[in-house]
């Protein structure tokens, strides 16, 4: 199993992106879901309303060729670049592998637990003969703790190909369903002695950390909030 990491800088044309957001869902999901690429999560980055977040579930390498054909040759795919130009300026990607312990999309799409309004980012990029170790410890320390404040790991994957090279780890967590519960959450978590502990010792593993928040208010995205959230949004943006 592979996953693919795209980060989409887009024109709001006076939105958040659901111009984009439907066209991906007629005209691009239905083509690359044929050749083995399922959407896990369409995301609103947070405060930087223009910058969007995808992560596709691809079931091998042969299926990321599958996908490469059919954007260089098949002729519905040129008129989709065509069509998504007009709400996106870039398209940075990544190929992911997955940890031992990251759910994958059939689990996601079983469990509630997973879906939220917001979500955190973190990126890491590591000492090269810590990776392996960094990401043990998010499996045997992180998880436990995360639980007690109310988080769930969405997802922990080490970057193959791409933007970057192997020695970075992404991770995300839910982190609340509404400002409140992110504010007790992430009181909880600078409370947690353990927590000052564990960051002491991979800080030191560490070059490098991004952390940004995630927003699951696309309505047809597996990881996203829950439906009466969803239905309060659209209330609100129709005014």
């Amino acid at each position: 199993m592979l996953y693919l990491a795209e980060n989409l800088t887009i024109i709001p044309h006076g939105g958040f992106g659901g111009e984009l957001h439907g066209i991906i869902k007629t005209d691009y999901m239905p083509d690359v879901e044929k050749k083995g690429m399922r959407l896990v999560g369409l995301f609103v980055i947070g405060i930087r309303y223009n910058e969007h977040f995808a992560l596709w579930e691809l079931d091998d390498w042969a299926t990321l060729d599958r996908i490469q054909e059919l954007h260089e040759k098949d002729f519905w795919m040129e008129n989709w670049k065509l069509e998504s130009v007009q709400y996106r300026t870039d398209w940075v990607r990544r190929i992911l592998e997955p940890t031992p312990f990251s759910p994958n999309l059939a689990k996601i799409k079983r469990d509630d637990k997973y879906r939220a309004t917001i979500y955190l980012f973190s990126q890491s990029r590591l000492l090269p003969d810590k990776v392996s170790e960094y990401i043990s410890s998010v499996e045997k320390e992180m998880i436990p703790m995360a639980k007690r404040w109310g988080r769930n790991l969405v997802g922990c994957y080490r970057t193959v190909a791409g933007q970057a090279d192997s020695n970075e780890v992404i991770e995300i967590w839910t982190t609340g369903n509404s400002n409140t519960e992110y504010g007790a959450i992430r009181q909880a978590a600078q409370k947690d002695p353990a927590l000052k502990q564990w960051e002491a010792k991979v800080g030191a593993w560490r070059t490098q950390r991004q952390c940004r928040l995630l927003f699951g208010v696309v309505d047809f995205s597996p990881l996203r909030a829950m439906d009466e959230y969803i239905q309060a949004l659209d209330l609100m943006k129709a005014g």
